[in-house]
């Protein structure tokens, strides 16, 4: 009697898979005011002490 036995042989198929992690950022913007004091010093001039006498 003759026996025929079958047996599996596995085999491995690498199959490569991407995964994209597409990021989205919306901006959002706040105002914040400043703001700032200036003081501007004029001086009239009248002319020399000299003018005076």
């Amino acid at each position: 009697m003759k026996k025929s036995i079958k047996k599996g042989q596995g085999h491995v198929c690498p199959i490569h898979t991407r995964i994209v992690n597409h990021h989205i950022f919306k901006h959002t913007y706040c105002p914040r005011y400043t703001c700032c004091e200036e003081n501007v010093v004029c001086n009239i001039d009248q002319g020399s002490c000299c003018n005076f006498r």
